[in-house]
């Protein structure tokens, strides 16, 4: 199973880019990565501690054992501990399983095994996921008209749309990364998401481009950027990092057109899958990534339903704290 969260890849990005020193620990018999992130909030400074891509084993003393480890070493230097676990629950193809009875069955198994994983391992489901419950994955393998087929048939009418409207695709150049910001910058005001800013942005550009480690891509019409990725590459993968689409444009299929676009080239390039990266548990219609899940859906592939983040509390008073305090900041 592909793990970007333990990669080698992202634990470059996470120092090259965000400044954030990672540390290895070792855990169920294995060797991980993981951070420290602190916030000032009002007059405290909290500390919280996160591993990405955990691989959570079967035998449940042995994991109770591990976790008490855990608790017991990091015990009075922190907040909480956020594992995100990427075992798999199920995975489906998206072309199938929509139905609303489905949808209900996915919520209940989610249900059970966040009700199995706090009661037999003294864990709180994360308030603040770093890690979302489902992945999308594209096989690459496939030649553009089956690629096509495998969409829903919404998403077939928008990327032949751009294709008759001859929406131009390539990468970005470097004349075109301050405008490639500022439309996101400007997007993401109107959707009400955050996003990083222009520094890192920069050293995310320089980093990923410099070691062949990724780049941007864009439909555009008439020389301006109507949509637009940035994509990581990590061997067999091409990574959907960060993306935006201009409401302005939606009637010409910019944001399909653009991923369909960006398949067959990645194929092209020696790609075998592309992982479109986070999205809603499957029957949660209330998730803050329920919209962005349902478009990556639509594209077709198989989704992946992972565990998903959880977190161990080691002060309990200043975890409430600083949960209302998400809460509190929407």
């Amino acid at each position: 199973m592909y793990n970007l969260y333990q990669s080698q890849l992202r634990k470059d990005i996470q120092y090259e880019v965000y400044g954030k020193p990672t540390f290895t620990i070792e855990l169920f018999g294995k060797e991980y990565f993981w951070t420290i992130k602190i916030k000032k909030i009002w007059p405290f400074t909290t500390k919280r501690y996160q591993i990405m891509g955990v691989e959570l084993p079967t035998d449940k003393n042995y994991v109770q054992s591990e976790l008490n480890k855990l608790r017991k070493h990091f015990k009075g230097k922190g907040i909480f501990f956020q594992l995100g676990f990427v075992n798999e629950m199920i995975s489906f193809e998206n072309a199938s399983h929509k139905s609303e009875d489905f949808k209900e069955d996915m919520l209940q198994m989610r249900h059970h095994l966040q009700e199995f994983l706090c009661k037999n391992y003294s864990l709180k489901v994360a308030f603040r996921e770093n890690m979302p419950n489902s992945n999308i994955i594209i096989d690459l393998s496939k030649p553009d008209n089956q690629l096509i087929m495998e969409m829903n048939a919404s998403a077939r009418q928008r990327v032949r749309k751009g294709i008759n409207k001859k929406l131009e695709f390539g990468m970005a150049g470097p004349d075109q990364y301050q405008a490639f910001y500022d439309k996101r910058l400007k997007i993401s005001g109107k959707k009400g998401f955050n996003i990083i800013p222009y520094e890192q942005y920069e050293r995310l550009i320089r980093y990923i481009t410099q070691n062949n480690r990724g780049n941007l891509f864009v439909s555009s019409i008439a020389w301006e950027i109507v949509s637009g990725n940035i994509c990581l590459y990590d061997h067999r993968y091409i990574v959907y990092l960060y993306g935006f689409s201009d409401r302005k444009y939606g009637n010409v299929g910019s944001h399909h057109f653009l991923k369909y676009k960006m398949f067959s080239r990645a194929r092209d390039a020696g790609f075998t899958y592309c992982d479109l990266m986070g999205g809603a548990p499957t029957g949660f219609i209330n998730h803050p990534l329920t919209s962005v899940s349902e478009f990556k859906e639509s594209l077709g592939g198989v989704k992946i339903e992972q565990y998903g983040s959880f977190d161990i509390v080691l002060n309990k008073l200043m975890y409430r704290v600083f949960k209302m305090y998400y809460k509190l900041r929407g």
